[in-house]
C-alpha cells in the first residue's frame, strides 16, 4: 500500500511539472515620457503603434521581457517587466542627462499621498494620505517604510489626511484631516497620536503658524474661513470669514500680517494679526491661488496659481506684483530652498476629462525656478499628478508625491550645473 501511495504521489508530481502553459499574445499600451523614444524588447528593436499623441501600444507575449528605452538628452533605461493577463499598460519615465536633479529612490506609500514633508532633523519623510488611514513615515536614510501613524479608529476610517507641519520646540507634528474637520497632534519622539483639535470649520486643509508659534491658522475649504488656534491651549479662539475658498497661507517676517490665498477666485486677503481682522483684499486676473511661501531674505512672497499655471512674485511692502512667471498647467506645491536660490514647484499636468482622480493623458513635472532671474532653470518628469513636495532642511534633497501612483520620489540636488 505504501509503495502504491508513493507511486501515485510521484505520478502527480511528474504531471504537474511537465504541464506548460503556452504564452499568450497581449496588447499593452505604453505611457512613456518623453514621448519620443526608441525601444528594444529582448534585444530586438520594436516600432510601437501610435494610439494618440502620447500613447503607443505593442503586442507582447505573457512572461518576462527585457526593455531598453533610449531618448536624446536622457539616460538609457533598462528594466525587466512581467506581462500577465492583468497588465494592460506600462508607465515609464526617463531621467535627464546632466541634470541638477539625481533620482535616488521611488518609494511606495499608502493611497493618494497628498503631501510630503521632511522632519526638521531631515531623518524622515512624512506623507499624509488622502485615501489612507493616516500618515506614512519613511526613512530618508534607508528609503524604507518605518510606520504608519495610528489615529483613533473614528478618525482613521474617515481618511482624508491632507497637510503636515512641525513644532520642534514641543516635539509635535500637526496633521490636518478634511473629513474630520480637525487637526491632530502627533508626538515626534515616537510618532504616536496625542490629541485632536476640532477646527469648528468644514474641510480643514492648510496649517500655518505665527512666527512666535503662539497661534496656528487653519484654512477651511468648505466653510470659507480661517480657524485661529491657541497653540498652548490646543483650542480655537477665533474664526475669520474670508472671500471664498481659502488654501495656502503665510505670515510676514515681522509677524504682523497673515496672507491667505483664495483658491476659488484667485484673490488674496491680508489679515492683521493684532486684531485678527481682514484689512485688505488683493484682486488679480481670474485664477486659483494655491500655495504661498515667504522668501525672508528678499522679503517677497512666491504664490502658485493652479488656474493660470504661473508663480506670482509679490512684495508685502506694497502688495504689488513684482513678476508673474509662466510655468505649466495645474501647479500645486511650491517650496523654497534654504539658501533662497531656487523655487521648486510641482505641476500636476492636464486633468483626465472625466475626473482629476483618474490618470491624465501625460505625466506631470517638477520645475526649478531661479529666484535671481525668475527663469526656469530645470524641470524633470514626475508620474501621475506630482502634488506634495518638499526640500530637506540642509537643501541637499527634494521629494515629491505622485498622487495617483501612491508613491514618492526622492532626488539629490546637485548645484554644479
Amino acid at each position: 500500500m505504501k509503495i502504491l501511495n508513493k507511486f501515485i504521489l510521484m505520478l502527480i508530481f511528474l504531471l504537474t511539472v511537465s504541464v506548460s502553459y503556452p504564452a499568450v499574445s497581449k496588447s499593452v499600451n505604453l505611457k512613456i515620457f518623453p514621448s519620443e523614444y526608441t525601444i528594444e524588447i529582448d534585444g530586438a528593436a520594436v516600432s510601437p503603434q501610435k494610439v494618440n499623441q502620447f500613447l503607443k501600444k505593442i503586442t507582447l507575449s505573457t512572461g518576462e521581457h527585457e526593455l531598453i528605452l533610449k531618448s536624446y538628452g536622457y539616460k538609457d533605461k533598462k528594466l525587466n517587466v512581467m506581462i500577465d493577463k492583468s497588465v494592460s499598460e506600462l508607465e515609464i519615465k526617463l531621467e535627464k542627462k546632466d541634470s541638477m536633479l539625481e533620482q535616488l529612490a521611488v518609494i511606495k506609500t499608502g493611497m493618494h499621498p497628498k503631501s510630503v514633508e521632511f522632519t526638521p532633523d531631515g531623518k524622515y519623510m512624512v506623507s499624509a494620505l488622502l485615501e489612507g488611514t493616516g500618515v506614512d513615515i519613511i526613512s530618508a536614510e534607508t528609503y524604507k517604510f518605518v510606520k504608519r501613524v495610528e489615529f483613533p479608529a473614528k478618525y482613521a476610517k474617515l481618511r482624508n489626511f491632507v497637510e503636515i507641519v512641525f513644532l520642534p520646540e514641543k516635539n509635535e507634528m500637526w496633521v490636518s484631516q478634511m473629513a474630520a474637520n480637525a487637526v491632530h497632534v502627533v508626538d515626534m519622539k515616537d510618532f504616536t497620536y496625542k490629541q485632536t483639535i476640532p477646527t469648528l470649520g468644514i474641510w480643514t486643509k492648510i496649517i500655518t503658524f505665527s512666527n512666535d508659534h503662539k497661534l496656528a491658522f487653519v484654512s477651511n475649504w468648505e466653510s470659507h474661513d480661517i480657524s485661529v488656534i491657541d497653540v498652548d491651549k490646543y483650542k480655537v479662539i477665533k474664526k475669520i470669514k474670508v472671500a471664498g475658498i481659502p488654501r495656502g497661507m503665510a505670515v510676514t517676517s515681522d509677524n504682523k500680517f497673515l496672507y491667505v490665498c483664495i483658491f476659488s477666485s484667485g484673490q488674496m486677503q491680508k489679515i492683521d494679526l493684532s486684531s485678527l481682522t481682514i484689512v485688505k483684499t488683493m484682486n488679480f486676473p481670474k485664477g486659483a491661488k494655491r500655495h504661498i511661501i515667504l522668501d525672508k531674505r528678499k522679503n517677497l512672497f512666491y504664490v502658485s496659481d493652479m488656474y493660470r499655471g504661473s508663480i506670482y512674485v509679490i512684495s508685502p511692502v506694497d502688495d504689488k506684483v513684482v513678476k508673474e512667471i509662466p510655468v505649466d498647467s495645474k501647479l500645486n506645491t511650491a517650496k523654497l530652498t534654504p539658501d533662497g536660490k531656487y523655487i521648486f514647484v510641482s505641476s500636476r499636468g492636464p486633468n483626465n476629462k472625466e475626473s482629476y482622480l483618474l490618470k491624465g493623458p501625460i505625466f506631470g513635472k517638477v520645475f526649478v525656478i531661479d529666484t535671481a532671474t525668475y527663469e526656469i532653470k530645470e524641470w524633470i518628469w514626475g508620474r501621475n499628478q506630482p502634488t506634495g513636495l518638499d526640500i530637506s532642511p540642509d537643501g541637499k534633497y527634494m521629494v515629491f508625491t505622485n498622487f495617483l501612483n501612491d508613491e514618492i520620489e526622492l532626488y539629490k540636488i546637485n548645484n554644479k550645473k
